[in-house]
């Protein structure tokens, strides 16, 4: 008993009084506040909308459709919600990564979130009005659906403690915010025909992945085609009824879960196999370039007669640039090369993946997009020289896709969203460095490439007016007379226009039969046809055609729930007949203007000014016979927008009833984060035994009190400095009334922290993880302490495979001085084998070897009454040694073994290590093998 208690003791410690103890610490990347937002409110009858800068107009319009969201919801739930909705609007979603309404780090992709704790609607505009609205009822259906439940809960006397699983709420959020898109049509059509769609039963086994979202949909469309759609929503009204969903699904729509699962899968091969007479998966179509992982946005060139494709891609976790050779000179694949790595540096931050972000001009420049900062920027490579030569960069263009060289090389047209949100055409010029802007107003105009002749660009736009209002249709841009027209105009969405390099044809990407196929319209005259012929005819869809020259394009195709390269012939007749459309442009055909917010629906704008609410709270009271009364409880506080947070923190380290009063501890703290520099300040006292690893066995007594002060400066992403002051006051007791040690201390700390890993599902793959830490601590009033620290902890993995490597770690920690406190190690974390924090010393250093591969990458366990998923099995093979000592260094320890690591639902590692201690200064082993189990993810 006394030895768990010691060990819970020291964990308190460790866990509550950072300023005591600093071997434990974070690494991971940093979420950079890059400008400091001017937040303004806009009042409405049922939303408060948060926005920024130059945001009025787009805040307005997305006021408008929240407000025309919820009349139409209050009808479709039963419900009305009493109090102002918070929706928080980003501008693109590089600022909306910025924001600390969450925690962690958001990754490329995610399109906003409602947080459930505090009801808060989060929001990037990407610049399409279109996918603004489509994520506003998305996020606002999580809202009504959330306030639905909690009134059945309320209804029946039940605790609102559980929601339905999250293919449903998802599922539900996009059955009701959207019609089924493109998007969704293609990843049903290729995980039905491809075969990797998930039923009912094993819908778990995808929870969280994109495939989730659009199988959820399909599901909740399926039940309203069969059952009706009152059922969808009646789901929510029987939830009360059961624990198990499947007994409320059953009981709504009164069958059997597997009649249910059996229909929607027959569903399922009703409407998708019959699109295998006429069409094709692209690899059966085409001529495939890659095999592996996610790869876009291609673009050819010749270097000495060997054609390369160039291209941007995921294929190893990093977003990065590639070149792959056109011609196959085997059966097998040509393996990609490495051009330009990103995601390990601030310049190449992030590729953007699933945008077109790159282009060659004819003397070998590469420009491409990257993530740079606060903003996006424009690289120029040159594949000669075989480096960056030039980069521009606007911090007025927050977000910038579509890079495109004109004839002569000189000039780039280009994609951006500025301050204000509106996403318009731009043009630079390389030798001036200067910028032209070609559009400027509220329609998404992307997609923009120079045309006919370097004095016209031709775009994507949704500025479709007419009875095709709002798709988007391709136009022409004069840069002489600046007049824009229309070049198709089609009940259907139009991308990634390009023109042949005989400047003869005009291809393009359409949405005419539910996917993305290729199209082409001929040029005559100099002038665009109203006439296009489909020269694919995929069941999924295809992105980005570029030409090879003028009867071979290279595209990228969706295929079995990966991107691949693919290239086809041009005059390679389609699997069905050539198909012709003959356009006619409406002769309404002009403008349409947005709806924005009426002033009669406007209430006010206000200045933001914060408003605290409870995060989390929690405590914990523990009573025995021996210790008595035991407990604490933190409380966490932070504003509407997660830049202010305060935490409260109160626990009792009482051993005898007698105690209670004087072992009372309380911290204080505050941290803002709204800008660049991370800070935090607070007050805290500390009182009670305490456990000391200086001697072996020994308590003391001790009471602490003071005042703290933090500092936080991300350099990027990747690395940043932290710095820490405190003032302690210090009143030990070894033995009571014999010997006692006052000080006030004042201790100082300087970190550099550089994280640049890539993580598996156990830990750190690849990258580099380092520390280095100085401090001095010092009793300015008795000289009772007097110390100085250095901690320096370097980290290296070295990728074998896609889910293999070796990793290394080597830290040195060093305390000298008066009373300079002991370093501990011991156990899962460290030095594997010995005891948990049993070596102890003012110096210690700690080396550790690892191999780790795969072992099981999913493993489903059925129960009668459930099932159960385990993702993730990872095996170890590990060498570890180090030593602590005081003065004299004594002996080198060590341990070699292997271990497996399961992940728990993403959030846990567990770990379990057999192995040897090595004994007697490396130069025995242990006589049995030691047996370990633990958490924790790895090093």
């Amino acid at each position: 008993m006394n030895r768990l208690i010691k060990y819970f003791i020291l964990f308190l410690l460790i866990i509550l009084n950072e300023n005591l103890l600093g071997q434990y610490y974070d690494f991971g990347r940093n979420k950079v506040q890059y400008q400091k937002f001017d937040w303004k409110i806009l009042r409405t009858k049922h939303f408060n909308i948060y926005y920024y800068d130059e945001m009025g107009e787009v805040a307005n319009i997305g006021a408008s459709i929240a407000e025309q969201t919820y009349e139409e919801y209050k009808v479709r739930f039963n419900i009305v919600i009493s109090h102002r909705i918070p929706l928080i609007f980003y501008n693109t979603s590089n600022q909306f990564e910025q924001t600390n309404t969450t925690p962690g780090l958001i990754p490329e992709g995610v399109g906003g979130f409602f947080e459930y704790m505090k009801g808060r609607v989060v929001i990037p505009n990407t610049g399409s009005l279109h996918d603004f609205k489509h994520v506003i009822r998305h996020e606002l259906t999580h809202v009504f659906m959330t306030a639905k439940l909690y009134r059945v809960f309320k209804d029946h006397r039940l605790p609102d403690d559980y929601y339905p699983p999250l293919w449903y709420t998802e599922g539900l959020a996009e059955y009701i915010s959207t019609d089924e898109d493109s998007q969704a049509r293609m990843v049903m059509r290729d995980a039905v025909i491809d075969g990797y769609f998930f039923n009912l039963e094993n819908i778990y086994q995808i929870s969280g992945t994109f495939l989730m979202y659009k199988e959820g949909q399909n599901f909740l469309e399926f039940v309203a085609h069969k059952f009706g759609k009152e059922k969808v929503l009646q789901i929510l009204d029987n939830f009360w009824m059961y624990s198990s969903f499947n007994k409320v699904m059953e009981y709504t729509l009164d069958e059997p879960l597997k009649d249910i699962d059996k229909d929607w899968t027959f569903y399922l091969k009703r409407k998708y196999y019959p699109l295998i007479k006429d069409k094709a998966p692209p690899d059966n179509a085409s001529e495939k370039i890659t095999n592996f992982g996610f790869n876009f946005s291609p673009v050819p060139y010749e270097i000495n007669g060997t054609k390369y494709i160039y291209f941007v891609a995921n294929r190893d976790g990093y977003s990065s640039l590639y070149r792959v050779k056109e011609e196959k000179t085997k059966e097998e694949f040509n393996e990609p090369e490495l051009v330009l790595r990103g995601e390990k540096t601030q310049e190449l931050e992030a590729f953007h993946l699933f945008q077109s972000s790159i282009d060659i001009s004819k003397e070998g420049i590469i420009a491409f997009v990257t993530k740079d900062g606060g903003t996006d920027a424009i690289h120029f490579f040159s594949i000669k020289k075989n480096k960056i030569i030039k980069n521009y960069k606007n911090q007025d263009l927050i977000s910038i896709s579509s890079p495109k060289f004109s004839h002569d090389g000189n000039r780039i047209v280009f994609q951006a969203v500025d301050q204000k949100g509106f996403s318009d055409i731009f043009m630079f010029d390389i030798p001036s460095d200067s910028l032209v802007r070609i559009t400027n107003d509220i329609y998404d105009d992307h997609d923009p490439t120079f045309g006919l002749s370097d004095n016209q660009i031709v775009f994507s736009s949704d500025r479709t007016a007419g009875k095709y209002k709002m798709t988007y249709n391709l136009f022409s841009y004069n840069l002489i007379t600046h007049h824009i027209n229309y070049i198709t105009y089609l009940n259907s969405n139009c991308y990634s226009p390009i023109i042949s390099p005989d400047k003869k044809t005009l291809l393009f990407t359409s949405e005419l039969d539910g996917v993305r196929n290729i199209y082409e319209m001929n040029v005559a005259d100099e002038m665009f046809l109203h006439r296009i012929k489909r020269i694919t005819n995929f069941i999924t869809s295809a992105f980005n055609p570029v030409y090879i020259d003028s009867n071979e394009i290279v595209f990228s195709g969706f295929q079995n729930f990966s991107f691949n390269l693919y290239k086809t012939k041009l005059d390679k007749p389609a699997i069905d007949t050539e198909q012709y459309i003959t356009m006619q442009i409406d002769s309404t055909a002009g403008i349409w203007e947005p709806t924005s917010l009426s002033r009669s629906a406007e209430k006010e704008k206000l200045a933001y000014q914060r408003e605290y609410s409870i995060d989390y709270a929690q405590s914990q009271v523990s009573t025995d016979p021996v210790f008595g009364t035991r407990g604490g409880a933190i409380i966490s506080l932070s504003d509407l927008l997660g830049n202010d947070k305060y935490y409260f923190l109160i626990y009792n380290t009482a051993q005898v009833q007698s105690d209670i009063l004087k072992s009372f501890n309380v911290e204080i703290e505050r941290i803002n984060l709204g800008q660049r520099a991370n800070y935090g300040y607070g007050v805290f006292h500390f009182s009670g035994d305490r456990y000391d690893i200086t001697q072996s066995d020994e308590y003391f007594f001790e009471r602490s009190f003071g005042g703290f002060f933090l500092l936080y400066y991300p350099l990027s992403i990747f690395d940043r400095i932290e710095s820490d002051v405190s003032i302690i006051n210090s009143d030990k007791q070894v033995y009571t009334g014999e010997i006692e040690r006052k000080a006030l201390m004042v201790s100082n700390t300087l970190s550099y922290v550089y994280d640049n890993s890539l993580w598996g599902p156990t830990g750190p793959l690849d990258g580099i993880r380092a520390r280095v830490l100085l401090g001095y601590t010092s009793d300015i009033k008795y000289s009772n302490v007097n110390y100085y620290s250095i901690i320096a902890d370097y980290r290296q993995y070295f990728r074998l495979g896609y889910s293999s490597a070796i990793a290394f770690r080597g830290a040195l920690f060093y305390n000298q001085g008066k009373e300079a406190r002991r370093y501990f190690m011991g156990g899962s974390w460290d030095l594997r084998g010995w005891p948990l924090w049993s070596i102890r010393g003012q110096k210690m250093w700690l080396s550790s070897v690892e191999l780790r591969f795969p072992l099981i990458d999913q493993l489903n366990v059925k129960f009668p009454f459930m099932n159960l998923g385990f993702f993730g099995i990872r095996g170890a093979l590990f060498f570890d040694a180090g030593s602590a000592w005081d003065t004299n260094y004594l002996t080198t320890l060590g341990s070699i073994g292997a271990g497996i690591r399961i992940n728990l639902f993403g959030a846990l590692v567990l770990r379990y290590d057999v192995g040897k201690r090595i004994e007697n200064n490396f130069n025995d082993f242990q006589p049995r093998l030691f047996y370990q189990f633990f958490f924790g993810w790895d090093f």
